[in-house]
């Protein structure tokens, strides 16, 4: 909501100011008519050059503070300099002085308004103005005239004030509008700024998801064949080498996909039970650790969760293959009660888990945390030395 000052009013000092810029050139026109208008009163009744002369004067410098208003409005002093420049203009023309007042009393009156927007002060200035309406048109056509020209001034003062609360409204709400577009412009901005973030984080998962976890698979292949040929076992090695070598293909494959965003096949197409079926597999062939594993055939997840789902067991897969130096795995996925529960246990070395996310370059855990976050999933990682690792991941799919 567009905020209110201590007046409770909704315009703010910088809309009042732009509101008191974009009147100034009407209001200065209707000016220069009044003039116009006082000076062929005077002069058709009773030409007076001296005065009018004094009355050009007065009435210049009243139009030049009108126009500078926005600098003098902080200044109480102002509508007392503005109303007696009326007055004074009306007593040196008097055949002129019903056009004068009828036609500058009510623009200062409706001014007022503008700058106050506080009913109490607004009344105030209206009843020293009336009052001394009141006096000047007594001095110059007596007490008899006196009601016919109060009831000249309320009509001219009711269409003047209601035009000014309708004028003032508009631009008040143009103004609001121009700031709301400015927010939303700063809004857009950040969005994208947000959106650019993700999509590097996005990345960033895909590269370490696909470059980084093949060529850990590959170099861990590499390592047990020097090993076989270190002891001389050569139809080990070669059977390694070939797994090796399909490795790689995978791993381009995958990072073809993660560069052009495609899939070989759809992951609407892809059965989650039977894609980790077969991951468990291939970290069996690569690693030599055995898996004990229970997992549901009949989960139904979406395809979001499908995706990130396989990502996260590959990965924590790798990670036992490269750090925990385990030789047993038990992975269960099952539901229990609405949500996915993957549960990833070893038996080796484990890590302090309070030091998360401290190294430098250690992403694979952080990039669980945040797959897990973008299906609306929990991850619990417990670890400590020599207790081996458990991470449990909650994710709701009803």
């Amino acid at each position: 909501m567009y905020p209110k000052n201590k007046d409770n009013s909704y315009f703010s000092s910088v809309s009042v100011q732009d509101i008191l810029v974009i009147s100034r050139i009407p209001i200065s026109l209707w000016i220069t008519l009044v003039f116009i208008g006082a000076i062929i009163m005077q002069h058709i009744s009773k030409p007076l050059l001296i005065q009018s002369l004094l009355f050009t004067a007065l009435i210049t410098i009243h139009n030049v503070m009108y126009w500078f208003s926005n600098s003098f409005l902080n200044n109480g002093l102002y509508f007392l300099v503005q109303g007696c420049l009326i007055f004074t203009c009306s007593l040196l023309l008097p055949n002129g002085s019903p056009v004068i007042l009828l036609g500058l009393l009510p623009i200062l009156i409706s001014q007022s308004i503008t700058k106050f927007q506080h009913k109490l002060k607004v009344f105030l200035v209206f009843i020293i103005f009336y009052l001394l309406y009141c006096y000047v048109i007594g001095i110059i056509y007596g007490l008899a005239e006196l009601p016919k020209f109060i009831i000249i001034l309320f009509i001219i003062l009711t269409i003047v004030i209601f035009y000014s609360v309708i004028y003032n409204r508009q631009v008040n709400a143009r103004i609001r509008m121009e700031h709301y577009l400015q927010d939303l412009e700063a809004a857009h901005k950040k969005v994208e700024e947000l959106t650019l973030s993700n999509e590097r984080q996005r990345m960033a998962r895909d590269l370490h998801d696909t470059l980084a976890q093949g060529l850990a698979g590959l170099i861990m292949q590499l390592e047990a064949v020097d090993s076989h040929l270190e002891k001389g076992n050569i139809n080990r090695s070669r059977e390694i080498i070939q797994k090796s070598m399909e490795r790689a293909r995978e791993t381009l494959r995958d990072a073809r996909k993660a560069i052009d965003n495609l899939r070989i096949m759809s992951i609407e197409e892809t059965n989650f039970y039977y894609e980790v079926i077969e991951q468990i597999k291939r970290f069996k062939d690569e690693t030599s650790i055995n898996v004990d594993y229970h997992i549901e055939p009949t989960l139904q997840v979406t395809p979001l969760i499908t995706e990130h789902s396989l990502y996260i067991i590959s990965e924590c897969l790798t990670n036992i293959a490269k750090h925990s130096q385990a030789d047993k795995v038990n992975v269960t996925i099952n539901e229990v009660i609405n949500h996915l529960r993957i549960n990833i246990e070893d038996n080796g070395i484990g890590f302090d888990s309070n030091s998360l996310g401290k190294h430098k370059g250690k992403y694979g855990l952080l990039g669980l945390k945040e797959r897990a976050r973008i299906i609306g999933g929990k991850i619990n990682i417990q670890s400590d030395f020599q207790m081996g690792t458990k991470i449990i991941i909650d994710v709701p799919i009803s």
